[in-house]
C-alpha cells in the first residue's frame, strides 16, 4: 500500500518544520518510516512533502499534523491522504583510496536508475541526514551499494554496515520555478561560483561538512554558528571570522564562536564526546529555516568567507595600494599605461599581502 487517507486531528503540533505524526501501526502497514519524507494532501488537493514521525498516542486512523504542514494543505480540510515516497535501506560499501575526496559518491547503477544522480542518506535511528551527489560505480554486477568512507560515516551516526538503518531517497525540495526565476538562480549561482573561484586564489579555504545541533540558549537571538575550536583552526578562522554555511542550494554568512568544550553536552547528543564535538555547528533555528534544514542531525558544508577576510585584512592592503597608485601616477604620465599598471599590479600586491592567510588552509 503506498498511500492511505487519515481523519486530521483538531489539535496541531507546533515544531518549525512541515510533519505529520501517525500511529506506529499505521506507520508499519504503509512503510512508512521516522525521518523520512512522504507527501500529505488535503481535500483541497494541496499538496506538501512532510516528515514522518510515529507515536504511539495517536490513536490509529488519525493524524496529527503540524502548524506549518497546515499552513501548505489547508486548515478546513477534515482529512489527509498521505503517499509514501520511494526509499529503500542500502548496504554502504567502502570507497577506493582514490574516490574518498571527490565532491561525488559512487553508487550502484540500480540506485541511480531509481533515484538519480542527486539523493539523500538517512539513518532512522536518530535522523541524521546528508544529500550527496552520486556517480556511478564501475562495478556494473554490484546491487543496492552505497560507497561512503568513514567520515560520512560518522556523520550519519553509523558504526558499521547497518542496511536495516541506512535509507535513500531521491534529493526533494521545491516544484521547478519558472523560466525567469531559474534563469536568475543559475545567473546568481554563477557569480557565486565566480566569487568562490576567485577568493581561492586570493585567500584561500577548506570547505567541510559538519552535523547541525543546537546552539546555546543565550545564543538563539543571534545570527551566529558555534564550531569546536580544532575545526575552526582546520579550517583556516579565528573567533569572530564568518563563514558560509550551505545546504540545498542555500548559503548563509555567520560570525564564528568557539564550542565551550567543558560544556558539549548541553547543546550535543554526546555518545562519543571527542567525535560528536568535531563533527558539530551549532546554528540558530531562524538560520536552520532561511537554510530549509529539516531537523537537527542534518549535514551541511561549512567554509570560511573569503569576501570577509578580504574586508578583514583591508588595512594590510590599503597602505600597499596607496604608495603603488601614489608611485604609478607620479612616474606615468600616460593614461592608458597607468591603467595597464594599475589592472595588472595591483592583484600581485593582493595576492602577496594575503600569504599568511592562504597559509592556513594550504
Amino acid at each position: 500500500m503506498d498511500s492511505a487517507k487519515f481523519e486530521r486531528m483538531e489539535n496541531y503540533s507546533a515544531v518549525a518544520r512541515l510533519q505529520i505524526e501517525l500511529n506506529p501501526k499505521d506507520c508499519e502497514r504503509l512503510g512508512l518510516q521516522n525521518f523520512l519524507f512522504a507527501t500529505a494532501e488535503g481535500e483541497s488537493g494541496r499538496k506538501a512533502r512532510c516528515m514522518i514521525f510515529a507515536n504511539p498516542d495517536i490513536e490509529s486512523g488519525k493524524a496529527k499534523a503540524s502548524k506549518r504542514l497546515l499552513e501548505r494543505i489547508g486548515f478546513d480540510s477534515p482529512t489527509v491522504i498521505i503517499r509514501k515516497e520511494p526509499y529503500q535501506f542500502v548496504r554502504r560499501g567502502i570507497p577506493k583510496i582514490e574516490h574518498i575526496n571527490e565532491n561525488a559518491v559512487f553508487a550502484t547503477k540500480d540506485l541511480i536508475e531509481k533515484y538519480g544522480d542527486q539523493v539523500e542518506l538517512i539513518n532512522i535511528s536518530n535522523g541524521y541526514r546528508m544529500k550527496l551527489g552520486l556517480k556511478e560505480h564501475e562495478n556494473k554486477q554490484l546491487k543496492n551499494k552505497v560507497f561512503i568512507n568513514r567520515y560520512q560515516m560518522l556523520l550519519l551516526g553509523l558504526d558499521g554496515g547497518q542496511a536495516d538503518r541506512l535509507a535513500i531517497m531521491k534529493s526533494g525540495g521545491d516544484a521547478d520555478p519558472s523560466f525567469l526565476p531559474r534563469l536568475f538562480a543559475e545567473i546568481r549561482g554563477g557569480y557565486h561560483a565566480l566569487l568562490r573561484s576567485v577568493g581561492q586564489i586570493f585567500v584561500g579555504y577548506r570547505q567541510l561538512d559538519l552535523r547541525v545541533g543546537y546552539i546555546y540558549p543565550f545564543d538563539e537571538n543571534h545570527r551566529l554558528c558555534r564550531i569546536h575550536p580544532n575545526i575552526a583552526k582546520f579550517l583556516g578562522l579565528e573567533e569572530n571570522d564568518r563563514v558560509i554555511v550551505s545546504y540545498n542550494q542555500k548559503e548563509v554568512e555567520l560570525p564564528v564562536l568557539y564550542l565551550d568544550t567543558g560544556n558539549a553536552g548541553e547543546v550535543i547528543k554526546i555518545e562519543n564526546e571527542f567525535i560528536d564535538s568535531h563533527l558539530y555547528i551549532g546554528i540558530p533555528a531562524t538560520v536552520r529555516f532561511d537554510l530549509g534544514i529539516p531537523n537537527i542531525g542534518t549535514v551541511v558544508r561549512v567554509r570560511r568567507s573569503t569576501k570577509f577576510l578580504l574586508k578583514k585584512h583591508i588595512n594590510k592592503l590599503s597602505l600597499p595600494m596607496i604608495a603603488l597608485y601614489f608611485t604609478i601616477f607620479s612616474l606615468v604620465e600616460n593614461n592608458v599605461q597607468r591603467l595597464l599598471l594599475v589592472l595588472v599590479i595591483s592583484p600581485l600586491i593582493i595576492f602577496a599581502s594575503l600569504s599568511e592567510e592562504r597559509a592556513k588552509v594550504k
